[in-house]
């Protein structure tokens, strides 16, 4: 499975998602509810913000075959899934379990994100990397990984994003929440929130 970005296929490493089962409850006093039993992931999306799961995703188009069976985006915007990893003027989250092909060491991982807009998205060749905030080790639920704060920045466009990586085994758990530079100063504290709930693993 790719993800499409404007007909630009995903690395191989964004393509193969874990089986599991999408769970979803009704709205809290903090957002909605959003997860998956089998991947081991669970989070809050404010409850103002518009989620495509994964069968919405290959209707629109952003995924292709073969149809995963736990993938989402989710942004205030509609149609989260043309905003995702963009410098958008309204904030975005993605959240993928993969199971990552076996050439890409484990320190490239935590890169992930950037090397692909970098490498895949236009507009965004010879970009630098801006480090927000430093990665730094996490573990939680039984796995381990790493969290930081980054900036990609390039002559048409800036992205601003926390990316949040655990790995276990072969598995990986991405989680990516951010916008254009602007929009990630002002919507810092959301964006932070989210990412920082996210529970993975046992944890889950």
């Amino acid at each position: 499975m790719f993800y499409d970005m404007n007909h630009s296929p995903m690395k191989p490493l964004l393509a193969l998602v874990v089986l599991g089962a999408l769970a979803h409850t009704g709205a809290g006093a903090n957002g909605v509810h959003e997860g998956s039993s089998a991947a081991q992931i669970s989070f809050d999306v404010p409850a103002n913000w518009v989620v495509q799961n994964e069968q919405e995703l290959f209707i629109s188009g952003f995924i292709v075959p073969p149809e995963p069976l736990f993938a989402l985006v989710a942004s205030p915007a509609r149609s989260p899934s043309s905003h995702v990893l963009e410098a958008s003027s309204a904030p975005w989250l993605f959240v993928t379990v993969e199971d990552p092909t076996p050439m890409l060491p484990p320190s490239q991982a935590y890169e992930l994100v950037p090397q692909y807009l970098v490498q895949a998205e236009p507009g965004y060749s010879g970009a630098k990397i801006t480090t927000l905030v430093a990665h730094h080790p996490v573990q939680q639920g039984g796995l381990s990984g790493s969290a930081a704060a980054l900036m990609v920045v390039s002559s048409t466009a800036s992205t601003s994003f926390d990316e949040l990586t655990y790995e276990k085994g072969s598995q990986l758990w991405l989680i990516v929440a951010g916008c254009s530079a602007s929009c990630y100063d002002n919507n810092r504290t959301t964006i932070t929130q989210i990412v920082n709930g996210v529970r993975v693993g046992t944890s889950a």
